[in-house]
């Protein structure tokens, strides 16, 4: 097995001789294949002779627990349970009214191991944190979500993507390797785990039973599941990465890979895409290079970022040097001040803002360069920065289907000056960096994004 770099004790129980069953309650990584989580648990399983359960609890508990989530989330993992079925390893789906976890911890004693997804904001490690203490044997965390494992690639919050590139490099042959598969020796597909499973065929049948927000409407341009991302990945291999590097961040254009949903819910692996590409272009090739600059460099940041700043969906979390210069700014006369309805309504002057939020209301996704304008401008129209950065965040959240993710996190705080430099002083923004709409007349047909957003469906 390559992954023991991935895999972390997370307390200091041994194994349960007495406990019946292997756990692997899939949370992050909601998928099949390039499943380390999966594949350690079947490792597990041969080695001990202990059956194998995937648990896959749904809950209509979480904050933001709205349709358009949780349809892509379903979508996808009926079809992640008929793969891991195939394999012959029981997938239970439940239904609960309360945190996972505690029905994980109340399991424990029978439990043989538990193994968890690894995950990098508060209330996902809050969550294995409580398992580990409060189960009653071995509970082990596996790394799927990144290339290089978070603590391996740095043991502090780096700065800047410049300081964090060398170290990912450094250490990237070791881990461009595909997983190794392992066939279960136990089928406990047909083994009885004492669980209320929920074995409807179509997302409909599970989204009935869900107390959730069915406002923000199910996109109908992403669809979940792995074989929606390979579709996706396959697309963009044969027909974008090769003019990459210039015109990626063209918004009235469409040459990004529009993975970033499927790599959110764990669709899909990163290694996978990574690995794939490289059967295609040399690592060399300027455009591969850009791609994993965003993909490896950029998205391994934004973990970093999460990992290490307790504060990094919040104000609170962004550089003193930026901080400072806002709030010299704070009492600046705005031009337009606009209220959380009226942005979430995309109700402003400035007509390719108001694309950017309704392709985020109608698609789930906003192009990466308008997230950038997007962004700035609602600090620029907010009286106060904190407030700007709270309602990017709730809008980000709610709408986005790659949102509540290090990477929306880390891109907000870059629009605050987070992994940025000081600029030329101007009011509102102090010394952040600037973008107002002229850049956007300037280098791209941006009247050509908007013509395009005024087509889409919702």
């Amino acid at each position: 097995m390559n992954q023991e770099n991935r895999i972390k004790k997370l307390n200091n129980f041994n194994l349960n001789i007495n406990g019946n069953f292997i756990l692997y309650y899939m949370n992050l990584t909601q998928r099949e294949d390039f499943n380390y989580s999966l594949e350690f648990g079947i490792y597990l399983s041969n080695k001990y002779q202990k059956p194998l359960i995937v648990y896959f609890p749904i809950t209509d508990y979480f904050k933001f627990s709205n349709l358009r989530y949780y349809q892509f989330i379903i979508e996808g993992i009926i079809k992640t349970k008929k793969a891991i079925e195939q394999r012959g390893i029981k997938f239970v789906i439940e239904k609960l009214d309360y945190p996972p976890y505690k029905k994980i911890i109340e399991k424990s004693e029978k439990c043989f191991s538990i193994i968890l997804d690894k995950g990098y904001l508060k209330y996902q490690r809050k969550i294995n944190e409580i398992i580990a203490q409060k189960s009653k044997t071995a509970v082990f965390e596996v790394e799927n979500d990144v290339i290089v494992p978070i603590e391996m690639a740095s043991s502090k919050q780096e700065p800047y993507a410049m300081t964090i590139r060398p170290k990912i490099y450094k250490n990237l042959n070791i881990f461009l390797k595909p997983i190794q598969k392992n066939e279960p020796k136990i089928k406990s597909i047909n083994y009885d785990f004492e669980f209320n499973e929920l074995n409807f065929n179509k997302p409909e049948e599970y989204l009935q039973i869900l107390n959730i927000d069915k406002s923000v409407k199910p996109s109908k341009y992403f669809k979940g599941g792995e074989d929606e991302a390979n579709k996706f990945l396959k697309i963009f291999i044969e027909q974008k990465i090769h003019k990459y590097k210039d015109l990626r961040s063209d918004p009235s254009l469409d040459y990004q890979s529009n993975l970033s949903p499927y790599l959110h819910f764990g669709q899909i692996s990163p290694l996978k895409i990574v690995l794939e590409i490289l059967k295609n272009y040399s690592i060399n090739d300027p455009n591969v290079q850009s791609f994993f600059n965003e993909l490896i460099i950029w998205r391994e940041l934004a973990r970093n970022f999460a990992y290490y700043n307790k504060n990094y969906n919040e104000y609170e979390g962004i550089p003193e040097w930026s901080k400072n210069t806002l709030e010299e700014h704070k009492k600046d006369k705005r031009e337009y001040l606009y209220s959380l309805e009226e942005f979430e309504n995309a109700k402003t002057h400035d007509k390719y803002w108001n694309a950017a939020q309704i392709e985020m209301v109608k698609t789930g996704k906003m192009h990466n360069y308008m997230r950038m304008y997007w962004c700035k401008k609602i600090i620029e129209w907010t009286k106060d920065p904190k407030e700007a950065f709270d309602i990017a965040c709730y809008l980000n959240d709610k709408y986005e289907l790659d949102g509540r993710d290090p990477n929306g996190y880390a891109g907000i705080s870059w629009c605050f000056g987070s992994f940025d430099r000081p600029f030329k002083e101007r009011k509102i923004f102090g010394k952040i960096r600037y973008m107002n709409e002229e850049g956007l007349k300037r280098k791209f047909d941006i009247d050509k994004y908007v013509e395009k957003i005024n087509l889409l469906q919702y």
